[in-house]
């Protein structure tokens, strides 16, 4: 298991996943419409900016920046 990274202000972190199917699910409406509920809500709780988001067949990246330099969701600072 990772450790979670120790965070630093004004650093910009890139984050990717991929989906586990290898489909691109990202492609499709319904999935885009979830994706981006989810990083609004995530973006209410936590506080950052978000550049660069690319969805390119099965793979999510994109840079985010923590508001206070300190708090990102555990799942992002492995």
């Amino acid at each position: 298991m990772n450790t979670p990274r120790k965070l630093k202000q004004n650093v910009w972190y890139k984050v990717g996943s991929e989906i586990n199917i290898g489909e691109p699910l990202f492609r499709l409406p319904w999935a885009k419409v979830l994706l981006h509920r989810v990083l609004r809500e995530t973006k209410e709780r936590y506080g950052f900016e978000m550049r660069g988001l690319r969805l390119e067949g099965a793979w999510l990246t994109f840079y985010i920046k923590p508001d206070d330099g300190l708090k990102l969701p555990l799942i992002i600072q492995r």
